[in-house]
């Protein structure tokens, strides 16, 4: 019998058998282009799931304390040294965000028994953990690896995750303190992740909660904020994003009252040479590849 399946036209004047043939390839095709939609779907829906319940966060320690008023307390002092500036992580591109799965570095047993107990059980889900942020609208792990790459789209569980994981910078260093401490984070449309540091943007928010807290695995650590800056990636001659060290105190005031100019309003809290300082970095909106930024600085108290 001939095969009629290489004519086109009106399928009319074809034979039964012919028309019969491209009808059911007609509806094979149209099962399988159904079948990846709902499946396309499912896995939108599976990921927009996951994001609602934690994106792949840690539930907080049952210990974690509440963010607290401020205090005439004194400001911890650290020694400043040298370290190279880098970029704004946030600003990464999606080719340079596929890194490899870094290899978690065993801890000595000795800093295992001083951690704070309600991290260590945090710290052997992933060794990558190295604090807590605790703020209004915020109270998620912060991680740390050798690039900055890898928490941008993963969770703290290591899996895809759209609004990522916390992460202080590579170059920042907790042990031997560097200057400013920067941390990273996704502004999320939902409010999640950094998403709640908008709020910081307008002043009577501020007044109602001018401190937070941040823990390192060893240490408590209150913190009071000196400035709420909006700018965009390039326009500033001193970036908040490359600071982390100074060479001296000329150079670290120089980098300070940079940040401090672009403050949205006065705090009233002003940082002193040899302050521990900490920047909280997110996009200005949700829109993605905004070159607009959203920062607040902050200093540690006793």
């Amino acid at each position: 019998m001939p095969r009629f399946e290489h004519l086109k036209g009106d399928t009319a004047y074809y034979p039964y058998s012919a028309r019969r043939g491209m009808r059911a390839r007609r509806r094979r095709r149209a099962l399988l282009l159904l079948s990846l939609g709902l499946l396309a779907l499912a896995l939108a829906c599976a990921l927009a799931l996951r994001q609602h319940t934690g994106g792949g966060q840690p539930e907080p320690p049952p210990t974690a304390r509440p963010a607290a008023a401020p205090t005439a307390e004194p400001v911890l002092r650290n020694t400043v040294t040298v370290r190279p500036a880098t970029v704004d992580a946030l600003a990464a591109t999606p080719e340079t965000a596929a890194a490899p799965t870094p290899q978690p570095t065993p801890l000595p047993a000795a800093k295992q028994n001083a951690m704070l107990p309600r991290y260590r059980e945090l710290y052997a889900q992933n060794s990558d953990l190295v604090g807590w942020l605790h703020m209004e609208g915020i109270d998620l792990p912060v991680v740390q690896t050798e690039g900055n790459e890898y928490y941008l789209r993963r969770g703290f569980d290591g899996h895809y995750a759209t609004g990522g994981t916390l992460f202080l910078d590579s170059r920042c260093s907790l042990e031997k303190p560097s200057a400013n401490w920067l941390v990273y984070g996704h502004n999320m449309a939902d409010g999640s992740m950094f998403g709640a540091l908008t709020a910081y943007e307008e002043e009577e928010f501020f007044r109602l909660h001018p401190t937070f807290a941040f823990d390192t695995l060893y240490e408590e650590g209150r913190w009071a904020i000196a400035a709420v800056v909006r700018t965009r990636l390039g326009e500033d001659e001193l970036p908040y994003y490359t600071f982390f060290d100074a060479a001296g105190r000329e150079e670290w005031q120089q980098r300070v009252d940079a940040i401090m100019a672009l403050s949205l309003y006065d705090t009233g809290v002003v940082p002193a040479y040899g302050d521990q300082l900490l920047t909280l970095s997110t996009c200005g909106t949700t829109r993605p590849g905004t070159k607009e930024r959203l920062a607040i600085l902050a200093i540690r108290t006793e």
